[in-house]
């Protein structure tokens, strides 16, 4: 503990600057306030940091009625939510001299108060966003320099002076800002135009005092010691980080989890993970949005974000909750913890909140979460919704788990057919085993969580819980992998499996979290606030948070009424005995809200709603806001002035919410509105029922004689036979008000309603109104009138003759001809009817009911027997037959739906049984494109068009190709269909076409080129059919360039795009572009690619092209190499090089004000343009850095890392290959500059900054900030403090050392050498080094251990073992001795082979040539003894003790001959290195650490290794190749070749100890290691990791604890 200061009287404590001069400061700073803008600033709503922080967030949208207005007041908010966190930084930095100096309260609260100021907004203000923007972007950028003072311990007094004067200005400034807003609307609205620095209001001015005494608080910091302002001080540090440093948003909190809790990553390098983790990611379906380098999923993060803190905290405590996550779990406790509970109990929130809980534990535990939407249930388009989830959780575990990337990575190589399955149980189990996730010996532990089940159709909850209970997860990844699934409790009744189940019911745990929502609602609408003890207002209060919550039964949408009821009773003059009754009565979800809603409306908006709810709840998917107003549309035949969103929002919201952009119904709302048959009032809907209706009109009648005629009228009531329904009146009837209309849905009327308007939207023709629900009317008529029937059949309804005839007459005018599908065919190319649903519209055709007024001759052509496809659904087969394969009218992809569809139909009059239904059915068939008998789709269509094989010509053969190719079917199967077709006559060059992008898919270049060529000089012929368009012509010249540029042939490729730039269409002329500067980029004379590059961007007007192309290149897959190249041939150019910059800042220029924005970029767009921005502020970094091109020509390093930090930020939340690789990539030059920064000097002035990349990236193995930092400390000889940074490193490489599967240590001992290198432990670094690489081939083929070898009759196990070691070793020499150099590691391999071979002839025996390599079985070993007597077979073919041996050698060397043929392929080998450096022409080198040459790895970056050419280009001054990798200042550990005896792989039980490891003679850059002449020391492994773990301190045995409770076996034995 460090000594206080000597001497405690108050003359030697007070400074010259004291405490009373602070308050007067302050307290002019308040009335400096009040005076500017006429607000208090002691009003005391204001307690501190917390509240302004909770002010801001909550600070409610305005309503401008354009989105655009909304998106600048989040702006507004974020940059106010920056000031504060900086604000609260500079309070905390003035606190740090309250020893010297104490800072009086009042500082924090004024200072918070005023901004508070700014954010409590009453009412929308226009241009008030663009002014809060403005002010505070300049105060929030200027105020980040304190973040700093975060890890300072001592603060000179002077500077806590400046501090002061800086936050008093920003009280000035803040009044000033609120003083705007108090402004009339009209000079508002004239300033938005212009900046507000601009008015004469005293704001400018007050900005210049801010600027100033920022400029003077610099000064004062830059003339006091560094030694003397800050002190760093761990434990201090962190207590400020606690106590005063502002607490991180929401959103800034779980941006930095994502950031952290990775595993395992970049197992080679960062280029090769993110090429794996794409592979993944697209075999497996996962959208190309989603991040490469999170450990979380957005959904969860933004659930998460929605609950309020302090919610959840009884989950941690809870008995199931604490026994499933348990380090070493009991065998008889179950692997899976169920929440249950009603709709609406927090099962979701609760679900994010443990994945995110779990995401933050250390250790190999990795955590899978995966939300089943609303959607799900209805979705057309997932179909297979448990194998998504399956697959989107493996793709999620393998961004932080290595051990798992690797092998499904390699399963990925096989295509996407390895995971497509049909939605059965064992398909599912196939599906988990082929994920490659917790198999056994592993020591992590995995957590998958299902959350939202009550969302999935029946038959795939019943196969996921079937799946989750199931063997494959229960014993054979007992322990290690756990199961969360979340949904109602009606999911889990009647599933004997659930009883062994942990689980939490949500309903009875849940109170807590209520109380916390509704005391946080309470405080947001200001109600019984600050009410004194003991009074009303307590009590009341006390009373609402505790009664509430258990009226609702869980429930959170009936406290969400339930709140609403009491706040609307407490908004007016209440009495507490009032409040004690509602709260005494059970809450209902709907009731109250419903009627008065319904009390709110007009009898037409009543009307409206309830045809809104008939789509809403009885659609068969989810409805978008789109279909919606197109529904609403063909109900009204008018257009909606106010959007949908904004009515559902603002009028409906107590029955219909938003989610995602779809629409559904409330929680319950839908069993609350359902109409019962027998409530009077009910449109009827039976055929037999007699009714009398009247309408009763009374005006201007005396009082008593209504009431007389009234007391009349109930008389009659009274009488059996009449039941009067006083509710059914006219609207316009004198005693009764528009509340006479319900709100109620009715699914019978409901699927009536949508039958009626499908019919009416195919009776007319398309308009654009309704173009959105035509593919769902048109999917789903069948269904819909299954419905229909269905609930005729249950008696939930009946149609009347005239309804039942009107379908009729529809089908017949939809069926009878062509006429109908013509006129829809845009919508019927979207869709396709399944099997069951034709059973449907037939049966409604076989209904004399229906039918009978129809036309004679088709109502018997109908009812004829034989198959619907040659009856009612003759033209559309005919239709869609001819369209797809004797013309091409018709979409292939979208045709061969239907026609599997009539296929299966006619295949059901043939077999009955087995016919899916629609709900399971596959959504594309591709999932079983296997399986497809083309040549039965083909003899299908022939026969029922009447075709003879003559007839069926090229055109035939190219459309099944293309469908083909369309189902993702093998590329040989595509291949021969075109080859068919192109054999025949008058073949299309679309044949060649397709045959060259087959060709191309499977990286056959040279004959995608071909095919290519022929399709171009086929089109380009007079007499080609189809004519191709201008548009066909230029695209074939675009495949052609991107092949030849693939080939390499760069003038070809240049030539082909530079014709497509000039194509008349705009997407394809900017392709044209992108492609002729990409091939320009890649001409070996430097000189013409400058004149290239000048050309380019000379062109008068072609700014806007340049930024476009920019863009492009941002996004494409060489995006590196075109850079590095661009920046390269243009360096030696000045002006060229600011040319390509300038063109660079106008692509990453955001929109001014006054700036036009043609379309407003959302979704796949807005994607795309925040990545390509992001991508080349990074590159504008790198100019800046490296080449001094900043805007103003000053200060270009703080320019750079300015830039990319930006870039990191603004690519944080976007996924793809370019983003995730230039994310890293600005994270590591920021890290880099600080470690050079402080390599290069003496003092550790960047440690902070390196600090905050470093914890942004503490877990990621290979994160360059980490290691830098770990690096710097230990270069300054702070071992203790290099061992905190690197230590979860060592821990986690210690771990995966410790489990039970050997594949894993090469991950293990490779993070052991990168860690002890920037630990500066070379010693141990170089035995890891010796574990690591690979041994010679021979040798590690031939080790052998007890588990190799298996029971042979006649053979003991264990003198088999010695036998074959000996053997082994005897071979191993012999090969040595005969090629001694080991770099010819392919002739060793021959020379062992040729020794065993020659000694199997010695014995008289042969290998049979089915022997198992892989498991060392003897089997396969045949004796020329064979059928001798034993005594004849021991004396003439030896014994079998040395034939096994012999066997067992052979079949290992046959297996490592079977991977090296003819050379060495390094790409088989379990570990090597590849080169990080560039090609002088700037392409990525391709060379690999291999048995013959030295390769470098970088000691201070983390996983940075180089060939000996890239070496020397790195540290060459003038170097013509740009390698942004690592650092010429660096310094480098010379690896020995691979198969040398300083390696002796990861199997090995001791290890040679080095020498020495020392610089070089030549070169002191490059260390060397150094072995004694006689071999040397050598050291135990396991004693080895033992006295590492000692000394970073580490226990292994608590990690073998750990490792226990999770490697069981598959009979559930540990």
């Amino acid at each position: 503990m460090k000594g206080q200061q000597p001497g405690d009287s108050p003359v030697e404590k007070k400074p010259a600057w004291g405490e009373v001069s602070v308050k007067e400061l302050w307290a002019e700073a308040a009335k400096a306030f009040e005076e500017i803008c006429g607000e208090s600033l002691q009003r005391g709503d204001v307690k501190g940091f917390d509240d302004v922080q909770k002010k801001i967030e909550d600070a409610s949208k305005a309503s401008y009625g354009i989105d655009a207005e909304e998106d600048k007041w989040e702006k507004a908010k974020n940059v106010g939510l920056k000031s504060l966190k900086y604000l609260k930084m500079l309070v905390g930095a003035a606190s740090q001299a309250s020893s010297f100096i104490p800072i009086p309260s009042s500082a924090a609260n004024i200072a918070s108060a005023a901004l508070c100021f700014v954010f409590d907004i009453p009412v929308a203000i226009r241009g008030y966003n663009d002014a809060v923007d403005e002010v505070f972007s300049e105060v929030s950028s200027a105020l980040s320099q304190f973040q700093i003072y975060t890890s300072m311990n001592n603060v000179d007094p002077i500077l806590i002076q400046k501090i002061h004067l800086v936050m008093v200005s920003f009280v000035k400034l803040c009044a000033h800002v609120v003083k705007y807003r108090q402004g009339r609307k009209r000079d508002r609205f004239l300033r938005q135009f212009k900046s507000i620095f601009e008015e004469d209001s005293g704001l400018g001015a007050e900005m210049d005092q801010f600027r100033k005494a920022l400029r003077q608080q610099r000064d004062v910091e830059g003339t006091v010691t560094l030694a003397v302002v800050v002190e760093t001080k761990h434990d201090i540090a962190i207590i400020l980080e606690q106590s005063i440093v502002f607490a991180k948003t929401t959103e800034e909190t779980h941006q930095l989890v994502q950031e952290t809790q990775k595993d395992v990553q970049n197992f080679r390098d960062d280029a090769d993970r993110s090429k794996t983790l794409i592979k993944i990611r697209d075999t497996l379906g996962v959208p190309a949005t989603v991040r490469l380098d999170t450990n979380t999923t957005q959904t969860c993060t933004n659930i998460y974000d929605r609950c309020l803190n302090r919610t959840g905290s009884w989950i941690w405590e809870d008995e199931a909750y604490t026994a499933w996550t348990a380090p070493n779990k009991d065998k008889e406790t179950s692997h899976v913890l169920v929440l249950s509970g009603p709709a609406s109990s927090g099962k979701t929130s609760a679900s994010a909140l443990i994945t995110k809980r779990l995401e933050e534990q250390k250790g190999r535990t990795y955590v899978a979460h995966y939300y089943f939407p609303a959607s799900t249930k209805k979705s057309d388009e997932e179909k297979n919704p448990v194998h998504s989830a399956l697959k989107y959780m493996a793709f999620q575990i393998a961004r932080v788990d290595a051990t798992v990337l690797k092998p499904l990575g390699k399963a990925c190589d096989a295509g996407p057919s390895v995971f497509r399955r049909s939605t059965s149980l064992d398909s599912l189990d196939a599906l988990w085993g082929e994920l490659k996730i917790g198999t056994p010996g592993s020591s992590a532990t995995y957590y998958l969580v299902f959350d939202g089940i009550e969302n999935l159709p029946d038959k795939q909850t019943k196969m996921l819980l079937e799946f989750v209970f199931g063997p494959k997860l229960a014993k054979e990844s007992a322990g290690r992998v756990r199961v969360l699934v979340s949904g109602t409790d009606d999911q889990f009744a009647n599933k004997p499996a659930i009883i062994s189940a942990l689980r939490i019911r949500m309903e009875e745990h849940n109170g807590p979290d209520m109380r916390i929502v509704v005391d946080e609602a309470l405080t947001k609408r200001g109600m019984l606030e600050h009410a004194k003890p003991d009074s009303d207002q307590r009590r009341a209060r006390d009373k609402i948070i505790e009664k509430l919550p258990q009226n609702v039964n869980g429930s959170y949408s009936r406290l969400q009424f339930g709140l609403d009821d009491v706040i609307r009773l407490l908004s007016t003059r209440t009495a507490i005995r009032e409040l004690d009754r509602m709260l005494d009565q059970p809450m209902s979800s709907h009731e109250a809200a419903i009627k008065n809603l319904q009390r709110s409306l007009t009898a037409e908006e009543i009307s409206e709603l309830n045809e809104l709810l008939k789509w809403v709840l009885y659609c068969r998917e989810a409805m978008t806001l789109e279909q919606l107003e197109a529904a609403m549309f063909l109900y009204s035949g008018k257009e909606s002035l106010a959007s949908l969103q904004f009515i559902i929002k603002n009028k409906y919201s107590a029955v219909l919410k938003l989610e995602d952009g779809y629409v559904y119904g409330q929680d319950g709302v839908k069993d609350y509105l359902q109409k019962d048959k027998d409530i009077p009032g009910k449109a009827s809907h039976s055929k037999d029922r007699s009714t009398i209706s009247m309408t009763i009109t009374i005006n201007n009648v005396d009082q008593e004689l209504c009431g007389h005629f009234l007391w009349d009228l109930a008389h009659k009531a009274i009488r059996e036979k009449f039941k009067f329904d006083f509710d059914a009146a006219s609207p316009h009837g004198g005693l009764h008000s528009s509340s006479q209309a319900a709100i109620t849905v009715d699914g019978f009327e409901a699927n009536h309603t949508i039958v009626v308007r499908a019919f009416e939207y195919l009776s007319k023709e398309p308009q654009d109104q309704t173009k959105a629900i035509g593919k769902y009317l048109v999917g789903w008529l069948p269904y819909h009138l299954g419905k229909l029937r269905q609930l005729e059949d249950d008696e939930k309804g009946d149609l009347t003759p005239t309804e039942q005839f009107e379908i009729g007459e529809k089908l017949y005018e939809l069926f009878k001809d062509e006429q109908v599908f013509l006129r829809h065919k845009e919508s019927f190319e979207q869709t396709w009817w399944f099997v069951d649903e034709i059973d449907d519209v037939q049966k409604w055709l076989m209904d004399s009911a229906v039918v009978r007024k129809l036309d004679k001759k088709w109502r018997e052509e109908v009812r004829r027997p034989g198959s619907p496809t040659k009856g009612f659904l003759k033209e559309l087969v005919k239709m869609i037959v001819e369209g797809s394969l004797r013309k091409r009218s018709w979409p292939v992809q979208n045709a061969f739906g239907w026609i599997e569809t009539f296929r299966g139909v006619d295949q059901k009059l043939q077999q009955p049984l087995e016919v899916p239904k629609a709900d399971e059915a596959e959504t594309s068939v591709s999932v079983t494109v296997d399986d497809i008998d083309w040549d039965s789709v083909s003899n299908w269509c022939q026969e029922f068009l009447g075709l003879s094989d003559s007839e069926l010509n090229s055109l035939w053969y190219e459309r099944l190709a293309e469908a083909s190719s369309s189902q993702n079917c093998k590329a040989e199967t595509v291949l021969s269909l075109y080859e068919r077709a192109i054999k025949m006559e008058n073949s299309s060059w679309l044949c060649h076409r397709g045959l060259a992008k087959t060709h191309f898919g499977q990286d056959r270049i040279q004959e995608a080129i071909a095919h290519i060529e022929l399709a171009l000089k086929e089109a380009e012929r007079e007499d080609t059919t189809p004519k191709p368009d201008a548009k066909d012509i230029v695209e074939l010249r675009l495949l052609l360039g991107q092949y030849a540029y693939k080939a390499g042939d760069v003038q070809r490729a240049a030539e082909h795009c530079l014709f497509v730039s000039t194509s008349k269409d705009p997407a394809q002329a900017m392709q044209g572009q992108l492609g002729y500067l990409k091939a320009g980029l890649g001409f070996p004379d430097a000189e013409a690619t400058r004149q290239l590059l000048k050309g380019t961007l000379a062109r008068e007007g072609e700014d806007e092209a340049m930024v476009s192309i920019l863009k492009m290149i941002a996004r494409d897959d060489d995006h590196d190499i075109l850079v590095s190249r661009m920046f390269t041939v243009a360096k030696g150019e000045p002006d060229l090089l600011k040319a390509i910059v300038r063109t660079m800042e106008m692509a990453t220029a955001i929109p001014g004000l006054n700036e036009d924005r043609i379309v407003e970029k959302v979704g796949d767009d807005l994607y795309a343009e925040d990545e390509a921005r992001g991508v080349l502020l990074y590159d504008r970094g790198v100019a800046a850095y490296k080449y001094k091109m900043s805007s103003d020509g000053a200060d270009a390093v703080g320019e750079a890392l300015r830039l990319w930090r930006e870039s990191h930020n603004l690519l944080s939340n976007i996924g793809g290959r370019n983003a995730f690789m230039t994310r890293q990539d600005a994270t590591t030059a920021l890290a880099q500059h600080y470690f050079q920064s402080m390599l290069n000097g003496s003092d550790l002035n960047h440690v902070g900054a390196l600090t905050k990349l470093a914890e942004a990236d503490s877990n990621v193995y290979y994160s360059d900030a980490v290691g830098f930092l770990g690096t710097v400390y230990a270069l300054h000889n702070e071992k203790e403090k290099a061992r905190a940074t690197l230590a979860w490193r060592m821990r986690q490489a210690l771990q995966i050392l410790s489990d039970d599967m050997p594949e894993n240590d090469l991950f293990g001992f490779s993070i052991i050498q990168k860690t002890l290198e920037q630990y500066q432990d070379f010693e141990n670094a170089a035995v890891a080094l010796s574990l690591l690489g690979q041994a010679d081939l021979v040798t590690d083929s031939l080790y052998f251990d007890a588990k190799d070898i298996v029971e042979y009759e006649g053979t003991d196990k264990e003198q088999l073992l010695d036998m074959v070691t000996k053997l082994a070793r005897e071979t191993i020499q012999a090969a040595k001795d005969k090629v001694p150099d080991f770099s010819q590691q392919f002739q060793r391999i021959e020379a062992a082979k040729a020794h065993i071979d020659s000694l199997l002839d010695t014995v008289g025996a042969k290998p049979k040539p089915e022997i198992n390599g892989d498991h060392g079985e003897v089997e396969g070993f045949k004796a020329e003894d064979e059928g001798k007597g034993e005594d004849e077979s021991e004396n003439e073919g030896g014994d079998k003790l040395t034939s096994s041996a012999y066997s067992l050698l052979h079949s290992r060397l046959s297996d490592l001959q079977q991977k090296h043929i003819r050379k060495i392929d390094t790409s088989v080998l379990p570990w090597y290195w590849t080169c990080d450096g560039r090609t002088p022409d700037g392409k990525h080198c391709k060379n690999a650490a291999e048995f013959g040459g030295d390769f470098y790895h970088c000691m201070f970056c983390s996983n940075k290794d180089f060939c000996g050419d890239c070496l020397k280009r790195l540290r060459a001054p003038d170097s013509s190749a740009e390698i942004t990798a690592c650092n010429a200042a660096h310094r480098w550990l010379r690896i020995p070749p691979q198969g040398g005896p300083t390696y002796v792989g990861p199997r090995a039980k001791r290890a040679r100890v080095p020498k020495e490891v020392r610089p070089t003679e030549d070169d002191k850059s490059i260390m060397e290691i150094c072995y004694d002449e006689d071999g040397g020391r050598e050291v135990d492994v396991e004693a080895w990791k033992e006295a590492l773990a000692k000394e970073w301190d580490i226990s292994l045995e608590e990690i073998r604890k750990e490792m226990s409770g999770k490697q069981v076996t598959p009979d559930g034995d540990e």
